[in-house]
């Protein structure tokens, strides 16, 4: 399969100024009255209409459906800031301030923060929003198991959490989390698309397998780092407060084989030339893990960071 080269957009200063604006809206709305929860809930069910949107466009392929899809997507990421602004208000004011990504609940609801807003920064910078028909709903099922499955209470943190590796470690995972999200929808596109290609309305419908592949391997790419960083930076963190960098804890032993399965990815990609079906199925195989290293092992298996089944 041939490489793809796809042009990218630069970012305006109107971009920034929309960034800008979404933050100063998500804090102003955080100033009225109303518990944390509302926001979520709202940020879930306009994760929900983007999702329906984004299929939308998919299907009809409609300028203004495109627009609207991207625009719902916005408001639902500024309902998620502001449901995180206003729990670590309520946090503060409790005694017990926490950044809003210590338990089940919250990290689940900032794994849908960090997912739309990478998508959206990959949709901006490639310009195709097609791939949103399928990122979309993995993020507002995150966004809805929070709100159905996961304790909403604020809690104080326990006090190995108590630390400044809090925001590092854990801001670098998610970011991770959410690049394999995005990854996982090219490749279940491209899947599709290799399935389906013979039907006119995947013809008609679909980016080419070209760009879906080389969506997905950027995505890859660009977070593949940060997840290693994530690894490093919690080690540093375990050592600090465990007084050991790697205890073989079921989230360690996890995290390092979705590092290796996507590493594994990008040396197949660049090194020995694979394109195509298989390293789409090894990244659906791959986001198989990434789901087992958060749900199953913070739900299912105790370990040092069974706290964030909490």
């Amino acid at each position: 399969m041939k490489e793809v080269v796809i042009e990218r957009k630069r970012v305006l200063p109107s971009d920034w100024i929309l960034v800008l604006a979404g933050i100063l809206i998500a804090i102003g709305l955080s100033l009225f009255p109303y518990e944390n929860t509302f926001w979520y809930k709202s940020a879930m069910l306009v994760y929900g209409l983007s999702a329906l949107v984004y299929l939308a466009y998919l299907l009809l392929r409609d300028p203004i459906l495109g627009k609207v899809a991207t625009l719902t997507l916005s408001g639902g990421l500024v309902f998620n800031l502001t449901g995180m602004i206003r729990r670590s208000i309520e946090s503060y004011q409790m005694g017990v301030f926490h950044p809003p990504w210590s338990n089940l609940f919250e990290a689940l609801t900032f794994w849908s923060f960090i997912a739309g807003a990478v998508y959206l920064l990959i949709e901006r910078k490639y310009g195709f929003k097609l791939i949103g028909a399928f990122v979309l709903p993995v993020i507002f099922f995150t966004s809805a198991f929070a709100i159905f499955k996961a304790n909403h209470e604020i809690q104080p943190l326990m006090p190995a959490l108590r630390s400044y590796w809090l925001y590092l470690h854990v801001v670098t995972a998610f970011t991770g989390y959410a690049g394999f999200t995005v990854a996982f929808g090219g490749a279940v596109a491209y899947l599709i698309k290799d399935h389906f290609g013979h039907k006119n309305f995947v013809k008609k419908y679909m980016p080419s397998k070209e760009v879906l592949d080389e969506i997905t391997y950027k995505s890859i790419a660009i977070v593949f780092p940060i997840w290693t960083a994530s690894i490093i930076l919690g080690a540093a963190w375990a050592n600090e407060a465990w007084g050991g960098y790697w205890s073989w804890d079921p989230k360690e032993v996890w995290s390092l084989i979705v590092w290796l399965f996507f590493g594994a990815y990008l040396h197949a990609r660049q090194l020995m030339g694979w394109r195509g079906k298989r390293v789409a199925w090894l990244v659906v195989f791959g986001f198989i893990t990434v789901l087992i290293c958060f749900f199953a092992v913070n739900l299912y298996f105790p370990g040092l960071h069974s706290y964030a089944t909490e």
